[in-house]
């Protein structure tokens, strides 16, 4: 059934980790709906955007300024209902905790042509939904995470402007490999288990550089894929890290993390402007810290 979104945003259990544009009390569009399968298997939205006019292979790859907006601790209705709120669309979505289910989600403002897209989103989906979603929207993933037996992902329109051919891949560090055969680089992986991955790929017509690491320390992230856009990272259970990067020319996708998500929002809209492309915490030491990639903004 289609059913109107909330309109009003929960405070409690929500940290706003920052925009790049000031947060006003303003209506939400009165346009936006969203489509539920069921209460507790997903959701897929589309806020009325129109087919992106830019060719991007995900918002984790340009620089054009727009507002943004990353949030801890949420439960589905509550993204459903921030996006709305912001008319913005998801970029990003990682799960903080199965039981209660709980998210933390980015997002950047649907208008503009570097952003303005239709887009679905869904949780609680088996591999063989996703798919089922991904072909009959026509889409393809630009977020996808792991948690149990099921998955939360994001999807953007694959056709016309923003067509590329695209894969996804629940594997291991092998099976990484070969789901990017000789065409193919990574744009996003999530660890879910021990040696257990979810990917993303795209093929690479434009013949950048890229590279990826899985199980590198945190020092590390620094180094590797030196001069090179970092596009995703994720954190194994033994505390190592896995990273997805690519080269364009200037670099830009910068790894930094922060005591406190405020240290973050800081950082971000200080000059020169940032934008993070996700925000995941890690422990280390006992203490928990926020870790992001920035582009310009």
């Amino acid at each position: 059934m289609i059913k109107k979104l909330v309109r009003r945003l929960v405070l409690v259990g929500v940290v706003c980790l920052g925009v790049a544009a000031t947060l006003v009390a303003t209506p939400a569009v009165a346009t936006a709906q969203c489509t539920f399968v069921t209460n507790s298997m997903g959701a897929g939205c589309w806020p009325g955007g129109s087919l992106p006019t830019a060719n991007l292979v995900n918002d984790r790859e340009i620089s054009n300024p727009t507002g943004w907006w990353t949030y801890l601790n949420v439960d589905a209705a509550q993204v459903s209902s921030l996006l709305d709120a912001n008319d913005a669309r998801p970029t990003d979505l990682r799960v903080l905790s199965t039981s209660p289910l709980r998210f933390s989600v980015t997002m950047v403002r649907n208008s503009g042509a570097a952003y303005s897209s239709a887009w679905w989103w869904y949780y609680g989906v088996s591999k063989a939904q996703v798919n089922t979603f991904a072909a009959q929207n026509n889409a393809r993933l630009t977020s996808a995470v792991r948690y149990g037996n099921v998955y939360a992902v994001v999807m953007v329109p694959n056709y016309g402007a923003n067509y590329k051919a695209w894969d996804w891949c629940d594997t291991d560090f092998a099976g990484v490999g070969t789901c990017l055969g000789s065409t193919y680089r990574l744009t996003n992986i999530e660890a879910y288990g021990a040696n257990k991955f979810v990917v993303i790929v795209v093929k690479n017509v434009e013949g950048y550089g890229w590279c990826w690491y899985s199980g590198v320390t945190r020092a590390a992230l620094a180094n590797v894929c030196s001069g090179q856009s970092v596009l995703d990272v994720s954190q194994n259970p033994d505390g190592t890290f896995n990273v997805a990067s690519v080269a364009q020319g200037t670099p830009d996708g910068r790894v930094r993390d922060f005591a406190t998500p405020t240290d973050l929002v800081n950082y971000a809209v200080n000059a020169p402007a940032d934008r993070p492309l996700f925000v995941t915490p890690y422990v280390t030491g006992g203490t928990t810290r926020w870790l992001t990639s920035f582009r310009y903004n």
